[in-house]
């Protein structure tokens, strides 16, 4: 624990032991940390592994769940207790590379015209991997779900809601350069703390996918002259579904999380279609 830390890291740990430990060694060596005040929260869903075991063993605030609450919630725990003037949600599945997390809060703390913003994402082999997007409408669902955001220069008409990383066939330039962008993904999510004290915290409905866009739509609807900016200085891999109960788990729970942010921010006659556009969407 730091006296008045700048920065509160806050990580969510689900049955991840040895790749949550993997995480906090990886914040530790970025050498820009050492000369900023901060904290790491740390808050397990109910892990049946060694998670706990393993994670006391750093000095971080612990918050030890009896039930797997989800991301939002828990999440929301974390930021009930921070006491950084900067927020980043990370993954427990990531690994910092270089020094993203003291890059990515200078970078924040002089661009006023930002209010988050987010690290290039890794795979494990170093290939860029996408993180966010466009927030979902009925025209970007629409594409998404028909496969049609894969045809060459749909997506330079139809901003898209999960736009293609590199590698793909189109080779989109999307997350190649610094930009804003509607959302990113909670893999790596750096904000103001006042951003939190002014409109509060996740929406505890999403359990897990869906809470990241819904969250900063919901800033963007009290802020619309606020950005959200994805950097691709500081880098950071991130596995990716190491807290999935199963294998079809984060498509049901992407699924759940379009269907209630339309049912929240939508108006109401488009729910039906894009219940039939996710529907078409698990048997393309």
């Amino acid at each position: 624990m730091t006296n008045n830390p700048l920065l509160s890291i806050i990580i969510i740990s689900f049955n991840t032991a040895d790749i949550t430990v993997n995480c906090l060694k990886s914040i530790y060596q970025d050498k820009g940390l050492k000369d900023i005040p901060y904290e790491i929260i740390v808050i397990d869903n109910a892990s049946t592994d060694d998670s706990i075991k393993n994670i006391q063993k750093f000095p971080i605030t612990l918050i030890q769940n009896k039930t797997n609450l989800g991301f939002g919630k828990a999440n929301n725990q974390g930021l009930k207790i921070a006491q950084g003037q900067y927020i980043l949600l990370l993954n427990s599945d990531t690994i910092i590379l270089h020094s993203a997390i003291s890059q990515s809060l200078n970078w924040l703390s002089s661009h006023p015209e930002a209010h988050c913003c987010t690290a290039q994402l890794l795979n494990q082999d170093k290939t860029i991997q996408a993180s966010g997007g466009y927030f979902p409408n009925l025209l970007n669902i629409f594409t998404w779900c028909t496969r049609l955001d894969d045809l060459p220069l749909i997506n330079l008409f139809v901003k898209p809601f999960h736009p293609h990383p590199p590698n793909f066939y189109t080779k989109d330039k999307f997350y190649l350069h610094d930009h804003p962008q509607d959302w990113v993904t909670g893999a790596f999510m750096l904000f103001r703390k006042s951003v939190y004290d002014s409109l509060g915290g996740f929406d505890e409905n999403f359990f897990m996918y869906g809470e990241e866009y819904e969250y900063l739509y919901r800033i963007h609807q009290k802020f619309p002259k606020s950005q959200v900016w994805h950097l691709i200085g500081p880098q950071v891999i991130h596995l990716g579904g190491a807290s999935a109960i199963t294998k079809t788990d984060p498509i049901t729970r992407e699924y759940d999380g379009i269907l209630s942010f339309f049912a929240k921010h939508k108006p109401k006659y488009q729910l039906p279609f894009i219940k039939i556009l996710l529907k078409l969407n698990s048997y393309v």
